[in-house]
């Protein structure tokens, strides 16, 4: 079902690639949504199952889905009921679909694709249904007015806050109206780059690749492009090690760090290492980094990206929160970048927005001040410790900092230069969608006395 740029599908295919992407579509939001498992890697396994799908046809499954897993609070109205078990691809009425992956691309600020008018023939349409889907649709505020052709709407009350979970406003203390939150979230992001070697050299490399690359102002290190047709990873650029994907705001944690070259650090929540890296990468590998982390496989996959980038002063080691890598004291910094909600990056994972539970933010909270009270008896006197979440609730951030500080009279706040932005932050930043085109992000930085 794979095509050339310059050569359209005839129609046949075309039906053909329409059904294709509705099967898919209905088999991984019963992924998502009822099993909860996570979208990319759902969508990963999918692909991996369906190899006669062509790089057209997956780019299509990838972006339908994810269209509709991010309007899905309008979208509900407009789908099939799930089945309560998983749905076999080769049984879907692919029909039952149609209206669902109209009104998500209609929603989408994109052109529409080929196949938009196989849907809108299936679900019976009128041809003034796909009038407004021209990759030119209003502000968000008056957006959903593109879904009235649809039907399936009567009463139906489209307000911006329903693609947020509805207790999300009560958790998060938002310096904006909550609109401008969620039409942040509604946007497709760009892919951010992080050079680990001179920036003009990774432009180079990405300019020569078709890329496009677009410099941080404040972070030439920081390099954004658009969604690429290609596996970034196929790129020598990669395969040398000068380039990582990191979203901006993760690129922060590393600088508010700043560790320095010789300085021993401990990455105590190192998950597969983007921020181990940065770290090596600023203390130019003199000095050591203890990374670890409860998950061994994603180690692994931290020690096989050190070695590309060719760093030696990495170790690797497993944490499952209590016993310390190092005696007591041992280290210059440590970075607790715990896990967490991830509600941060809802706009990259927007089916976390419906499955994550408003109880479970105390739990992750109650398991953050445990860790980060256990990893602070490794920072010697005088030395820093970082404490980061990708979260956008106040419980994770600011309710952590407040009782660990009310716990350890030892540690103190310690401003430090704001990321992004000219001036100083007060010991602890918020990062939000609109600071840099990013993810959100939280980090505060104390000091030992």
């Amino acid at each position: 079902m794979d095509r050339t740029p310059d050569q359209p599908l005839s129609p046949r295919k075309l039906e053909a690639q329409a059904r294709a992407c509705a099967c898919a579509v209905a088999h991984l939001l019963w992924q998502a949504l009822v099993a909860k498992r996570p979208a990319d890697r759902s969508l990963a396994a999918y692909l991996r199952a369906h190899r006669e799908c062509g790089s057209r046809d997956r780019r299509l499954f990838s972006e339908t889905f994810f269209a509709v897993l991010r309007w899905w609070g309008w979208l509900r109205p407009f789908a099939p009921p799930f089945p309560a078990n998983e749905p076999d691809p080769a049984r879907v009425r692919a029909e039952d679909y149609a209206r669902l992956l109209v009104a998500a691309w209609l929603l989408e600020d994109e052109p529409l694709p080929e196949v938009a008018e196989i849907w809108r023939r299936q679900a019976g349409l009128g041809r003034e249904a796909l009038s407004t889907g021209n990759g030119k649709t209003p502000a968000l505020a008056q957006r959903w007015r593109c879904l009235l052709p649809l039907g399936n709407t009567p009463g139906q009350r489209f307000e911006t806050a329903h693609l947020l979970p509805d207790w999300c406003a009560a958790e998060t203390t938002n310096p904006r109206r909550q609109e401008e939150l969620v039409e942040w979230l509604q946007r497709r992001p760009p892919v951010w780059l992080r050079a680990q070697v001179d920036p003009a050299q990774a432009l180079r490399e990405l300019t020569q690749a078709g890329l496009a690359p677009q410099p941080h102002p404040r972070r030439p290190d920081a390099i954004a492009i658009a969604p690429p047709r290609l596996n970034l990873r196929d790129l020598p650029a990669f395969r040398d090690g000068h380039l990582e994907i990191q979203d901006l705001a993760s690129q922060t944690i590393a600088a508010v760090c700043a560790p320095l070259p010789g300085e021993r650090w401990w990455d105590a929540c190192a998950g597969a290492g983007g921020k181990t890296l940065h770290m090596a990468t600023l203390m130019h590998s003199k000095g050591s980094i203890v990374a670890s982390d409860i998950r061994t496989y994603k180690l692994e996959d931290l020690r096989k990206r050190a070695r590309r980038a060719g760093f030696s002063n990495i170790r690797c080691r497993e944490w499952k929160g209590k016993d310390l890598p190092a005696k007591k004291g041992g280290f210059d910094g440590v970075l607790v970048d715990a896990p967490c909600s991830c509600s941060g990056t809802w706009r990259r994972n927007p089916d976390a927005r419906w499955t994550l539970e408003r109880e479970e933010i105390a739990e992750f909270a109650e398991k953050q001040l445990a860790l980060l009270r256990n990893a602070a008896g490794a920072v010697r006197r005088g030395g820093v410790l970082v404490y980061a979440t990708c979260s956008l609730f106040d419980a994770e951030n600011e309710g952590v900092v407040q009782a660990f500080l009310a716990a350890q009279p030892d540690f103190a706040l310690e401003p430090f230069p704001h990321p992004l932005a000219e001036g100083q932050c007060a010991g602890q930043l918020r990062l939000w969608p609109w600071d840099g085109d990013c993810d959100a992000m939280f980090v505060a930085r104390f000091r030992r006395g």
